[in-house]
């Protein structure tokens, strides 16, 4: 049995891409804002390429529409491109309309540039999964829906997390049947505790959680041969990230411990093998899912 392929994911998105902060930068002062997603982004490709490992980007619209030579730059370097959406907008602030205008425009500004299909998605805070009303459970199952609808493969929008996903779903990967065509699932690496999940892939838990406890959980999945998932932010490793006021519960996802992200990545890349998702889905049996 070959072992399985574990994945490394980057969400394209610059230091004000933050949902819910409408009041404190409105999506009409983006323009007007420093750009520094440029210069992180190819920090990162720089350690990519130095391990010889791809990645999958998955790529903000108008971060696309803005910098349409970063997304050249990181499709001459070989990595997959997959959509985060154009707007950055949670799912559930978008009626199913919104949402389906927003997913299309993400994807036809990416292709435009590359000449690729773009296979992925992944929603801004994992919020195609949240459900935080019986309105949206059926929304979120539309939702869902529309992916295929329109070209996708596969999402990776729903974590398997009590406050910001949906606690109950799979921790490895999964098939949703859906009325347009089966779409295949990739949740983020999680750590099960006595409180539920942690997210230990990526953000303020891969920055607060032991480096040790990270790859004994990694290990576990890999010896069931289940492929894991893992993320990274560009302003995450930002030496000069500028930060906003934010509300107690934002301020700490988005910067508690953020100097720590960068090195225990670079340890992640180099105790385990990661590669894109489009390579993982390659080589994956679809009869485990």
């Amino acid at each position: 049995m070959n072992a399985p392929i574990n994945m490394v994911t980057i969400d394209v998105e610059d230091w004000y891409h933050i949902c819910g902060i409408e009041g404190i930068i409105p999506h009409t002062a983006w323009d007007h804002c420093e750009s520094r997603v440029k210069k992180n982004i190819e920090k990162i490709l720089y350690a990519l390429q130095v391990r010889n490992m791809r990645a999958t980007f998955f790529v903000l619209g108008y971060i696309s529409e803005r910098h349409p030579d970063l997304v050249q730059m990181i499709d001459r370097e070989g990595h997959e491109i997959a959509s985060h959406g154009y707007n950055h907008l949670h799912t559930y602030s978008q009626s199913p309309e919104e949402f389906k205008a927003d997913l299309r425009k993400s994807k036809d500004v990416i292709e435009s540039i590359t000449g690729r299909q773009v296979a992925g998605y992944r929603a801004p805070e994992w919020s195609l999964g949240k459900r935080i009303s019986a309105d949206y459970k059926a929304l979120s199952v539309q939702a869902l829906g529309t992916l295929p609808e329109i070209g996708f493969k596969y999402d990776s929008s729903i974590a398997p997390l009590r406050i910001i996903g949906a606690h109950k779903a799979p921790v490895t990967p999964y098939v949703i049947r859906t009325p347009h065509g089966d779409l295949i699932e990739l949740p983020p690496l999680v750590m099960k505790t006595f409180m539920g999940n942690i997210p230990i892939g990526g953000g303020w838990g891969l920055r607060i959680i032991s480096s040790k406890d990270i790859g004994n959980t990694i290990q576990r999945f890999n010896k069931a041969n289940k492929p894991v998932v893992i993320h990274l932010h560009p302003w995450e490793v930002d030496d000069e990230l500028p930060r906003l006021k934010l509300p107690l519960a934002k301020r700490f996802v988005c910067y508690a411990a953020v100097q720590n992200t960068w090195p225990k990545f670079l340890r992640l890349l180099n105790d385990f093998h990661f590669a894109s998702i489009e390579e993982a889905l390659s080589t994956l049996d679809y009869n485990s899912l």
